[in-house]
């Protein structure tokens, strides 16, 4: 038999423990936080953003899904003598994408022969777009054969909660953008030699219509051209004299902006002209081209630029 005092010990012990043999109030246990609700699994270490198991998508691409007819290079400055050829290609997505991961694989369909190729791009800062640069793969070579059907697989890719890209979508589809390339532009590409590596010739365009303006018809020639203030916009002058027979005339823009073209040699006539958006050979140092005839018998031409919001337009003049 035990003492008195011995179970009355125990039975204090036992009250005590209900609230801490000390017997002071002791907290609630508190998970891990490396662990899962059982308090004994750890954590997987792959970001879990919020339960996220959707597949992000492609929104958009330069060139687009199935596009034919890419320019397979475009020029771009290496120093102040040289210029080199590169194509560039940009993928946007839905969501945020994991940018540890950034290379994807470029195939030949065209020429299965030759090697694929392992391109790494860089993500935009908000980790929705991922931008590409493809360099030749040797010095003779270009970056992109002409007329060939090529496949740049992003299936590597992952969203910020490790999903691969949605291989249902009619964006994508399998996760490759497929596209074919077309010719070469070369006659830009040599504009663009022009705009990239020379010292533009500063020229000021005339303030009216009716009094000395400064001519801008040298052939191969690059011109900055600084229009006089109208108002709160800039528009100017300058002059075109034709040669001995119909000339094809065409100027590479830095931007884009009215500009019309008249033959006052007697009296005022307007020559048609056409403003397009140039091949992206070397943007945004030629964006759009100007074109017209210029009419036989050394006419003086008038050309008008603007108005426009910006001061100086920069372009290549090209007689053909």
């Amino acid at each position: 038999m035990r003492p008195i005092h011995t179970t009355a010990l125990l039975t204090l012990c036992a009250a005590l423990a209900l609230t801490g043999c000390d017997g002071e109030d002791s907290p609630a246990p508190t998970p891990d936080a490396g662990q899962t609700d059982a308090g004994t699994e750890p954590d997987s270490g792959v970001p879990d953003a919020g339960g996220d198991h959707v597949a992000p998508i492609a929104t958009a691409s330069d060139p687009t899904e199935g596009a034919t007819g890419v320019l397979p290079v475009q020029t771009f400055k290496v120093d102040a003598t040289n210029t080199s050829l590169r194509r560039l290609v940009s993928v946007s997505f839905d969501e945020p994408m994991d940018t540890t991961r950034a290379q994807v694989t470029l195939w030949d369909r065209t020429t299965p022969s030759t090697p694929s190729r392992a391109l790494t791009g860089q993500w935009s800062e908000d980790a929705l777009t991922l931008n590409l640069s493809i360099p030749r793969p040797e010095a003779d070579l270009p970056p992109l054969e002409e007329d060939t059907r090529y496949t740049l697989d992003l299936t590597a890719l992952r969203d910020v909660a490790g999903n691969p890209l949605d291989p249902t979508h009619p964006g994508l589809g399998d996760g490759k953008l497929d596209f074919t390339t077309g010719e070469r532009d070369r006659v830009t590409e040599h504009a663009c030699g022009h705009a990239l590596l020379e010292a533009p010739v500063a020229v000021t365009a005339g303030a009216s219509p009716t009094t000395m303006y400064p001519a801008t018809d040298s052939p191969h020639e690059f011109y900055a051209l600084t229009l006089p203030a109208r108002g709160g916009e800039f528009l100017g002058y300058s002059e075109v004299v034709s040669a001995e027979r119909d000339e094809p005339i065409v100027m590479y823009l830095d931007q884009e902006l009215p500009v019309t073209v008249h033959d006052v040699t007697e009296e005022e006539a307007v020559i048609a002209s056409t403003l397009t958006p140039a091949p992206a050979v070397c943007q945004p140092a030629i964006t759009h081209v100007l074109r017209f005839t210029a009419p036989a018998g050394d006419r003086f031409l008038r050309l008008t630029y603007g108005p426009s919001p910006r001061q100086t337009l920069h372009f290549v003049f090209e007689r053909y």
